[in-house]
Order: C-alpha cells, then structure tokens, then sequence
C-alpha cells in the first residue's frame, strides 16, 4: 500500500467515526442527555460526571454552585441578623 492509500483510509475512518458519534448523540432521547445544571435541586448532582465534562461546562458548574452558596450564606446572616437586635433588647 502506498502512503496516500493509507492516509485516505485513516482520515475516512476518523470521519466515519465522527459521524457515528454524531448520529448517536442526534437520536440519542432528551431524557439521557445530560440535565440542565439550573434544574438541578441538589448541588452534589451538580458534580456527577465532573471528569467528563468540558472546561466550559466545569466553570458553568462551578459559578452556579458559587452562585447558590452565596445565596445560602447570605440568608443565614439576614436571619443572624433579625434575631441580633432582639436578642441584644432582652440583656
């Protein structure tokens, strides 16, 4: 076999492999494809298939989970800081 015979199988592999993953992903159903990271309630789903993801979807991921911590942190302080004055009224 000649080079060229070689490299055109080579590159037709690697494009028939492209398209099999294309299809696969084209007919795969909506519910096995990967959830939105805004829907999920729980912030540990957020982290399920961490080592599969893109480096975009990990800093999605990671300003969402930022995001929700903040949030949690800041109601605890507003709720710290509603039980403050009565607490100091009472000593």
């Amino acid at each position: 076999m000649t080079f060229d015979a070689i490299l055109f199988f080579a590159l037709a592999g690697c494009g028939l492999f492209a398209i099999g993953l294309y299809i696969e992903e084209w007919t795969r159903p909506k519910d096995e494809r990967a959830p939105d990271p805004d829907e999920m309630a729980d912030d540990e789903l957020l982290f399920i298939g961490w080592d599969w993801l893109t480096p975009a979807a990990r800093r999605q991921r990671l300003a969402l989970y930022q995001r929700r911590v903040q949030t949690k942190i800041a109601k605890q302080e507003r709720a710290w800081l509603r039980e403050r004055p009565s607490a100091c009224a009472k000593r």
